[in-house]
């Protein structure tokens, strides 16, 4: 028996099928199988020969299998087999991640999405990828990929999670592909936590008023404002300068009206 596998995953085998006394056994059917499950049928012709071409699964590992083929006899003619082993070489892949935001505090969500495909372009659908955090390669969570190859997950940031690049890589999880991986960083920054100054209106608790040090400003008014501005003085002026005025001509009448009574006794009777 000899078999061949192109990288399409398509397997010819060949064979022929004697008696002990080697003559041909014509119209035999073959059964071939891989690593036990029947893929195919093929049938003998005249001279013994036989062939048969079939398609792997898609979901078939790679590494090594079994391939067999098994007459189970007819009247007059007994069974027979034989079996060999090929190998399923790892298909590469492209993987690609993304991770949305790239900086976040401890226990903030994080969205991761990204693509597999083959080299060929071809999408890998019906497959797994592992989210990692960190250097030490804790696994996070998985996620499927689609039929368009396309894989989404959300996580949440650990919240011992310390200040400074977190490492998020995503590793396709499937033996039928060879190793792909990313790796993406996440900043981790911690909300700033708030400090008490001097300067603050308000103590650490933000309950209790802070006194403040500073000199509290004092109003200056000057005696002009105290009385509300010029205008009214100005005729606070007038009015008791129109006073003094008064005063002082009713003193200088009184003054002369006395003058006069002076001179009329001066004059009088007894003068003569």
């Amino acid at each position: 028996m000899n078999a061949s596998l192109d990288r399409s995953g398509t397997v010819q085998v060949k064979g022929t099928l004697r008696t002990h006394t080697k003559q041909p056994v014509s119209g035999a059917l073959i059964n071939l199988a891989v690593d036990g499950k029947p893929l195919a049928v093929g049938v003998t012709h005249d001279n013994g020969s036989w062939s048969g071409t079939f398609r792997l699964p898609p979901t078939m590992q790679a590494g090594a299998h079994e391939l067999s083929a098994t007459f189970d006899g007819t009247e007059g003619v007994g069974a027979a087999s034989a079996s060999g082993t090929f190998s399923i070489a790892a298909q590469p892949t492209v993987l690609t991640a993304a991770v949305k935001p790239t900086i976040a505090a401890p226990g903030a969500l994080l969205n991761v999405n990204g693509t597999v495909t083959l080299p060929t372009h071809r999408r890998v659908t019906d497959s797994h990828v592992a989210i990692l955090l960190g250097t030490d390669g804790q696994t996070a969570l998985t996620a499927p990929t689609d039929s368009q190859g396309n894989y989404q997950a959300t996580f949440q940031v650990p919240l011992d999670a310390p200040n400074g690049p977190l490492m998020v890589t995503v590793k396709l999880v499937d033996s039928r592909y060879g190793v792909s991986q990313q790796a993406v960083t996440v900043q981790v920054k911690s909300a700033s936590t708030p400090v008490a100054t001097h300067d603050s209106e308000e103590s650490p608790d933000s309950r209790i008023p802070k006194t403040s040090t500073s000199p509290i400003p004092t109003a200056r008014r000057s005696v002009v404002d105290a009385f509300g501005g010029r205008k009214p003085i100005l005729i606070l002026a007038g009015v008791i300068g129109v006073l003094l005025l008064g005063v002082l001509l009713g003193s200088l009448t009184r003054r002369r009206g006395g003058n006069v009574h002076s001179s009329d006794e001066g004059d009088g009777p007894d003068s003569h």
